[in-house]
């Protein structure tokens, strides 16, 4: 049997209090963060199951940094699965990080939209970000391909740039694809990939404001495989991927409060076995993809002068 997907979860009045929904709030949200963390499914899975100790080292980062959190609508839908609710733990993590002052914003996708219409003055331009992004993100088999295989209507403005005057067209793509979301497919990545690849464009949106917290390899190889296929004279404002364990090695350079079983108990959270990182050791000439070690070893190195950079 195939799973089903719903917008908002049926307990959502339980976090209502604790996220922002308003556009107009989110705006300025946005637009006032230091850094926007876009957040993965696996990752935000992770980090709600974290010991009461290590999720709060986490939240305190997020709040003393003045990182902002976006969950965007395809990736609660991926939340909240089959089940149509989300889990105690979900529910709590939320409200720990609004009690601790951490905004959380659940984000439309087609948000994007209002957010550029505050820098850009026509639908033409904004619609532009849109198609060029789509063009980068889809593959050859995936829901956003065979959402357009199935609309030729949108795929003539999406795709085409036929006609792109019309202000809904965000509305009616990210809804569109939304709605033909399927079990274990890719669209919560490639959708965050589509809006953290368009927000990259705004003026005054600096290097390094926006941010991906995922601890999916696919997730990454989509992001980067988007930097990469732009042309390097029209890119945006560069993107940091964090996975859990480069966040923690980046938490421990910047001297958070933090000892060496704390770190590997945020590693170790919802992985078995050897944690394998991209990176790079002492004496290593280029990334390697594979490196991998206990939870326990790859602290020790991190705690270690030159010991490694992880890369994701």
């Amino acid at each position: 049997m195939s799973t089903t997907y719903t917008e908002t979860p049926n307990n959502f009045c339980e976090i209502e209090a604790f996220v922002e929904t308003e556009i107009k709030e989110m705006k300025s949200i946005f637009f006032s963060a230091e850094r926007v963390f876009f957040y993965d499914a696996c990752s935000f899975q992770r980090h709600s199951n974290l010991a009461d100790k290590e999720k709060n080292i986490l939240i305190k980062y997020f709040k003393d940094r003045e990182i902002v959190i976006f969950i965007t609508r395809c990736i609660l839908m991926e939340l909240v699965s089959e089940q149509h609710n989300l889990t105690e733990e979900y529910i709590e993590f939320l409200k720990v990080m609004n009690g601790a002052g951490v905004k959380v914003v659940i984000f439309n996708e087609e948000y994007t939209y209002d957010i550029l219409s505050e820098c850009f003055s026509t639908n033409e331009k904004i619609n532009e970000y849109l198609m060029w992004a789509v063009r980068t993100v889809k593959s050859p088999v995936s829901t956003i391909e065979e959402t357009l295989k199935s609309d030729e209507k949108l795929t003539s403005k999406v795709i085409e740039g036929k006609n792109l005057k019309s202000s809904d067209l965000y509305q009616r793509f990210f809804t569109a694809v939304r709605g033909n979301k399927e079990h274990e497919d890719n669209l919560g990545e490639e959708l965050i990939s589509i809006c953290v690849h368009i927000l990259s464009y705004l003026p005054g949106v600096f290097d390094g404001k926006l941010c991906v917290l995922t601890d999916d390899k696919g997730t990454v190889g989509k992001i980067d495989s988007v930097m990469r296929r732009t042309n390097p004279h029209n890119r945006g404002a560069k993107i940091i991927l964090f996975s859990t364990p480069k966040l923690v090695q980046h938490m421990f350079q910047e001297h958070v409060e933090i000892s060496e079983d704390e770190m590997i108990n945020l590693i170790s959270q919802g992985a078995s076995g050897n944690i394998v990182v991209m990176g790079t050791t002492a004496f290593d000439l280029k990334v390697d993809e594979k490196i991998s070690m206990t939870s326990r070893e790859l602290v020790q190195k991190i705690m270690e002068p030159n010991g490694i950079n992880i890369v994701f």
